[in-house]
């Protein structure tokens, strides 16, 4: 089965290396065609060597006991010798008895007397009266070719007969013992041999009996045509079928014909109707006599199913009668082209519905609805003498199913279900067998591996649900199979990132390849009505001359190298270099050390001062955090921020943030009564204000601080509530709820809507420091400063103007009626005993002279 498997697989690949095969056959399609090619073919391997073949007869032989017996043929009567009938006259018959009883026969004028006796010799007494009865025109004599039952040698018919009037007994058998076939005719001279049946049959017929032709494959009687079995008709796989041989068409499981004893036609206890121009056949049916056979309706090797061979002569005799009458009473068999459409058929049903199944558990009740299919046609042609080949078409569909199930194993092992593509561990085994390649030829062109990241794949994840995202990714794999390089393999080897394996391509082209690469993947995407932008950030990876490569390690420099593209502004590539992956171990080291450095207690709270412009007094401060770690020391929040939103650490430590920023505002209010209007400014991050149970933490921390909430200015950036704005205000009231203050922190770099910022519930504007920054030298950020001061006042919001650093700076804010600034012209950002100190020592009076 894993050859069959291999086989398969190498032909998908093959046909999918083709430039033409892809657009007319799906995947699918592919495995459908190839699965059920490869166990048709499996079958007819199998056939040749006739292991099929008692399967065949098998199945053959319940159909044929499944249909319904036809009721005795009325132009038939067999005279049989019974038990009795050999306690009373013994056995063999002297030749007074046999003389007896055909005389009691012929006085009733049948057609025909087929003597189904082997008498070679005389037996006196009376063997005169029987010479006599033998002369008869219409009595057909029998004698035994080969071995007669009980051992005897050749028997030939009595010496009286002419050789016009004598058939042979020559009934073949099959390998099982079973008697399936008739032997008509055997060619040979003076016009061949007849069997006794096909004598007993002409004979019926007007006289003089019908003459006899052939040729190859058929036997003529009279303007009858009697096709002849050939011996891989049916389920016959290379029987014999030398000579002109029918299959046998039995009439029932019991006699096919009426029935007296020898004691009854010697008493005359019989209707004489049964005899008058009809064929009487006279043999034994004793069992003691030995002369029984099995049919198809012996399902197992009892004597009591067997049939004696004077009813089986019965059947054969009846069956050539219909033949000779024109009724329809051959077996039609399939021609050898028909036979095979029947068998891949089959297969291909069998496999179309494999593949079409996504649950495996449903394959036994496909299987089982297929057998019972095969059955019941089996059954249609059986009784309607067709024989169709089931074991054939039985075994094709359980290969058939076996290969699709375990080629949908191993393909699912070897490939992303979601867009079809090889997965990961394909992929890297590809690059190996690349890497093995180039290893051989000297001048041979460097592996080169692609990553492909989705840029902001996320966001269409969050934002339009998994559902959009997947499809996403099977247009992008689309796309991606559509306009890859020439000899390129491609695979999908994470979430939203691919990669890429370009062979026999140098450096260079490597580069313009990639370029014309993002132009066909950056084409915007139509999610139904929706137009989505697409826009790719690939890192490359190239062998060097010289260099032992794993494959792991260059699909992670290549993955190393894309993320550096994602970090310069994406949509671009970038080729790996080694700095790179020393940046990347660097990060993941960043973000092993974070993990334990809230539970290490390495992170600590600065607080930058916040001064009422109007007062010169402290309004409040802002908590900063820090982290500082034993071996780097302090660790700038711009490197260690962004990993903790990637890790979802921002969470837990935004908790401690709030609740110790709580606790700090709380001894200050307890040490300065003059401050109780202190207030504390704390930064929400974004994955912060998505976290469900923010508002309970938030309120148990503000009730086990006994911090009040109008002393607590929540800073939110405006990306933070452009995303879903309806969700982001219910938000807001909530936290509005509590009392505290909402704050719009570094207003005017966002994407905000004037026609949104009404309906938030916010407090204070504060206006990024890249404004205030170029507040002396710019005129436009003076404008920009004024009109942002003019929409705080229009909206009852107070303005805090960050990153003030100069008297100059100061003195035009206070112009402008700013309400608050904080910057490094105030103070920097302390630690708790430098802003408590900061406290202590403050003077107003100062600060205001200063502004």
């Amino acid at each position: 089965m894993n050859a069959i498997l291999n086989a398969i697989y190498r032909g998908f690949q093959q046909l999918r290396t083709t430039h033409r095969w892809p657009t007319i056959l799906s995947i699918s399609g592919k495995i459908v065609l190839l699965s059920s090619l490869a166990a048709a073919s499996l079958v007819t391997g199998v056939k040749v060597l006739r292991l099929l073949e008692p399967a065949e007869l098998f199945i053959f032989d319940h159909l044929v006991r499944s249909t319904a017996d036809r009721p005795p043929d009325e132009r038939i009567t067999i005279v049989g010798i019974t038990e009795a009938d050999v306690q009373q006259y013994g056995w063999p018959l002297e030749d007074a008895v046999m003389a007896d009883l055909l005389a009691k026969i012929q006085v009733h004028q049948p057609r025909v007397v087929g003597l189904d006796l082997y008498r070679s010799s005389f037996r006196p007494p009376g063997s005169d009266a029987l010479i006599e009865q033998l002369a008869a025109e219409n009595l057909i004599a029998i004698y035994n070719v080969g071995s007669a039952p009980g051992g005897q040698g050749e028997v030939p018919a009595p010496p009286t007969v002419e050789a016009e009037r004598v058939g042979f007994n020559d009934i073949p058998t099959d390998t099982d013992g079973i008697i399936r076939r008739n032997l008509m005719f055997v060619q040979g001279p003076d016009g061949g041999y007849y069997s006794f049946a096909l004598r007993v049959a002409l004979a019926y017929g007007d006289s003089p009996p019908l003459s006899l032709t052939y040729d190859y494959d058929h036997l003529f009687a009279g303007d009858t045509a009697i096709r002849v079995l050939s011996g891989n008709e049916g389920g016959y796989h290379g029987v014999d079928s030398s000579g002109y041989q029918i299959l046998l068409r039995y009439r029932g499981r019991y006699s096919p014909a009426r029935e007296l004893s020898i004691s009854q036609v010697l008493s005359g206890q019989f209707d004489p109707d049964w005899l008058t121009d009809n064929v009487v056949l006279v043999g034994t049916i004793a069992a003691s006599l030995k002369d029984r056979f099995y049919t198809p309706f012996s399902f197992n090797q009892d004597d009591d199913l067997t049939m004696a061979g004077v009813v089986i002569h019965g059947h054969m005799v009846s069956q050539l009668l219909d033949v000779l009458e024109g009724e329809p009473a051959l077996y039609q068999f399939m021609p050898l082209w028909l036979e095979v459409i029947w068998l891949w058929g089959w297969c291909l049903t069998a496999a179309s519905l494999a593949t079409a199944l996504k649950r495996p558990s449903l394959l036994p009740i496909s299987g089982a609805f297929l057998f019972i299919a095969l059955a019941g046609l089996g059954w249609v042609g059986v009784a309607n003498l067709i024989w169709v080949p089931l074991a054939e078409p039985v075994t094709g569909v359980v290969v058939t199913l076996i290969t699709v199930l375990g080629y949908k194993l191993f393909y699912r092992s070897t490939h992303d279900p979601l867009t079809g593509l090889p997965n990961r561990e394909s992929f890297i085994n590809r690059v190996q067998q690349a890497l093995k390649q180039s290893t051989k030829e000297a001048d041979a062109a460097p592996v080169i591996v692609a990553f492909l990241g989705i840029d902001r794949f996320k966001v269409i994840n969050e934002s339009l649900g998994h559902q959009a995202g997947d499809m996403v990714l099977q247009m992008i794999a689309q796309r991606l199979k559509q306009h890859r390089p020439n000899d390129s393999q491609v695979a999908r080897v994470g979430g939203d990132e691919f990669a890429l394996l370009l062979k026999g391509v140098d450096a260079n082209a490597a580069g313009a390849l990639m370029d014309t690469l993002q132009d066909n993947l950056s084409a915007p995407l139509m999610l139904g009505t929706q137009k989505l932008p697409s826009t790719i950030s690939l890192g490359v990876a190239i062998t060097q001359p010289g260099f032992q490569h794993k494959p792991a390690d260059l699909l992670r420099d290549a993955h190393t190298a894309m993320y550096r593209a994602k970090a310069l502004g994406q949509s671009r590539f970038e080729v790996f270099a080694a700095g790179m992956l020393t940046e990347a171990v660097n990060r993941l080291q960043l973000e092993s050390d974070l993990i334990s450095a809230l539970d290490n207690q390495e992170f600590l709270l600065y607080y930058q001062p916040i001064i009422n412009l109007r007062t010169g007094m402290i309004a409040g401060f802002e908590a900063l955090v820090r982290w500082h770690q034993k071996d780097r020391g302090f660790v700038l929040p711009s490197a260690f921020i962004p990993a903790a939103e990637e890790t979802g650490l921002i969470m837990a430590l935004g908790q401690w943030i709030f609740r110790e920023a709580c606790c700090q505002l709380r001894r200050w209010h307890d040490m300065f009564p003059q401050y109780q209007h202190l207030t504390m400014s704390i930064n929400l991050s974004n994955r912060q204000f998505s976290q469900p149970d923010l508002v309970a933490h938030i309120q148990a921390a503000l009730q086990d601080t006994k911090v009040r909430g109008n002393c607590i200015r929540l800073e939110i950036t405006e990306s933070m509530v452009m995303g879903d704005v309806d969700a982001a205000i219910d938000l807001m009231l909530k936290l509005k709820a509590l009392d505290l203050r909402l704050a719009i922190d570094d207003f005017g770099t966002g994407y905000s809507s004037l026609s949104y910022l009404h309906r938030f519930p916010m407090d204070t504007l504060k206006v990024d420091k890249s404004f205030v920054g170029r507040l002396e030298k710019s005129h436009e950020d003076q404008a920009i400063i004024h009109t942002i001061l003019t929409l705080g006042q229009q909206l009852g919001m107070d303005v805090v103007a960050e990153g003030v650093e100069t008297a100059a700076q100061v003195a035009m804010l206070q112009r402008e009626h700013c309400d608050y600034g904080q910057g490094y012209f105030f103070a920097k950002p302390l630690p708790s005993d430098e802003a408590l100190a900061l406290l202590q020592n403050h003077q107003p009076s100062q600060i205001h002279h200063l502004c």
